[in-house]
């Protein structure tokens, strides 16, 4: 019985409120950096760059709820083109050009029914 109520915890406490991700957003002809919390829905921060070689390049930074990541090849940028870096960690648009691929989420939900997973089967002989 104990075991059972240790796991119903391990479970509440996995399930509590999800914290809200922290982009930068704001727009720039340079690299800007304006921290806000996103919306709930939002699962991405996105840095689009449009190259404007007359006028100046453009910065967006923002939340989104989906985002696709494009790339353009360095020696074949035309004007008008336009880039955009998707990433999921709090404030992880500071940069430019991130390196930092999308990672993928593993949620405290999930976490949480893994360890509760590993600790009926660690339990189970006993019961």
């Amino acid at each position: 019985m104990k075991t059972v109520l240790l796991i119903l915890i391990i479970l509440a406490v996995a399930m509590g409120p999800a914290r809200a991700l922290r982009c930068h957003v704001c727009s720039s002809s340079s690299n800007c950096k304006q921290p806000q919390t996103c919306p709930a829905s939002s699962r991405y921060c996105r840095t689009m760059t449009t190259v404007e070689p007359l006028s100046g390049n453009l910065v967006r930074k923002d939340c989104a709820d989906s985002c696709m990541p494009t790339y353009s090849q360095q020696g074949q940028v035309s004007s008008g083109v336009q880039s955009t870096q998707c990433c999921q960690d709090d404030l992880c648009n500071e940069r430019l050009y991130s390196a930092a691929p999308t990672r993928t989420l593993l949620s405290s939900v999930t976490l949480g029914l893994a360890l509760a997973l590993g600790l009926l089967t660690s339990a189970a002989p006993r019961l």
